[in-house]
């Protein structure tokens, strides 16, 4: 299975126009106006519609113009349960691979990033540096598997929340993040003892934990 972020221009440029703020979770807009955000002509931009609608992202009212999504409880609650039926499965297998090596350096960059945030400086740059730690650790935990359609669904899933996210940020974040490095490293330590099972218990809970983050903020 091909990854449609490379196979499909549109689907990037949406993505990228969504971070960027150009377009904006509940937003209604035209076939012509969506082309000119994306820069793209009217046939692959329905190409890239049937992705998106496929993938929830956006719906289509006839007369009316194209709903984007807005993040609502039901949406953020179905991406974080198949995410973490994902990441608990490639745990397991994780625990049988992963090196002291990658162990060492994850801590390391935890502490680093939680020292970033913890110093006062602006949250921006303390933020970008961790949410690429994050994205990374998932990530390689679920590229263990070795599949790459689970992979593919799987960072798909962490856009979308990711998404959620900005959406739904409020005062606090910093404070935020620190515990999402907290909790991060409760996986770390359990995978350093070869501690399986404290491992998935410590991912649940990261996971409960950010969900709630993700619900109340």
């Amino acid at each position: 299975m091909s990854d449609v972020r490379q196979d499909n221009e549109g689907y990037r440029r949406f993505r990228e126009a969504m971070q960027a703020g150009t377009l904006e979770a509940g937003m209604v807009v035209t076939q012509n106006e969506l082309c000119d955000v994306l820069g793209l002509s009217l046939s692959p931009l329905r190409e890239t519609l049937v992705l998106l609608e496929e993938f929830g992202l956006v719906e289509i009212k006839p007369r009316a113009g194209i709903r984007i999504v807005y993040p609502e409880v039901a949406f953020i609650r179905e991406n974080y349960q198949f995410r973490i039926m994902i990441e608990i499965y490639a745990l397991r297998s994780f625990s049988d691979t992963v090196t002291a090596e990658w162990l060492a350096g994850m801590r390391q960059s935890h502490e680093e990033c939680r020292r970033l945030l913890a110093g006062g400086g602006p949250v921006e740059e303390a933020q970008a540096a961790f949410l690429a730690l994050d994205g990374r650790m998932h990530h390689e935990i679920v590229a263990s598997l070795g599949n790459r359609a689970i992979l593919d669904t799987h960072m798909r899933l962490q856009e979308n929340i990711r998404m959620a996210q900005r959406v739904h940020r409020r005062p606090g974040f910093r404070g935020y993040l620190i515990d999402t490095i907290d909790e991060h490293m409760q996986v770390i330590a359990a995978l350093e003892q070869r501690d399986l099972a404290g491992a998935v218990a410590a991912m649940e809970a990261h996971f409960r934990a950010s969900t709630h983050r993700t619900f109340a903020a």
